[in-house]
């Protein structure tokens, strides 16, 4: 009877935190039908900031920033031949692209060079948005905000 009473707890116990962990690793998706549509544009959004690794300060867009836009790179491949385009939308102080890539690499002024790789969610049959993003394989966020603090030197 004991050992029956033992087996059921820790059945329930692993049923338990096997079920904490599916949820805590799922994040809001829409469930969508997208049979049919034909996308004449993909777009994946990435939207971020450079804050400080230390103090969390914004690097670009304060009023003494460390960095202009100019000093930023984005590129789709290792050997930084494939740049990804970015915009700075200043009023809602973030860095902006509509085509990033699973795996990204983020040059600061022509040498910091950080890996990013990135998980992304549906938004909508065309479109996507990181979920999830790792830098130089250490994560940074898990159902990440819209806009992502990105922890630099």
């Amino acid at each position: 009877m004991r050992s029956h009473l033992l087996l059921t707890i820790l059945s329930v116990l692993l049923f338990s935190s096997s079920c904490r962990k599916s949820k805590a690793s799922q994040c809001n998706e829409p469930e969508l039908d997208c049979k049919g549509i034909l996308c004449f544009v993909h777009i994946n959004y990435f939207e971020f900031k450079l804050v400080d690794k230390v103090s969390g300060e914004d690097l670009i867009f304060n009023l003494n920033p460390r960095y202009t836009i100019n000093d930023i790179n984005l590129f789709a491949d290792a050997a930084r031949t494939r740049p990804i385009s970015l915009t700075a939308d200043i009023p809602n102080k973030k860095i902006q692209t509509i085509s990033s890539t699973t795996e990204m690499y983020l040059e600061i002024k022509g040498a910091t060079i950080y890996k990013l790789t990135g998980v992304f969610k549906l938004q909508n049959c065309c479109t996507n948005r990181i979920k999830s993003l790792k830098i130089d394989n250490i994560s940074v966020c898990v159902c990440c905000s819209d806009i992502i603090n990105i922890p630099v030197n």
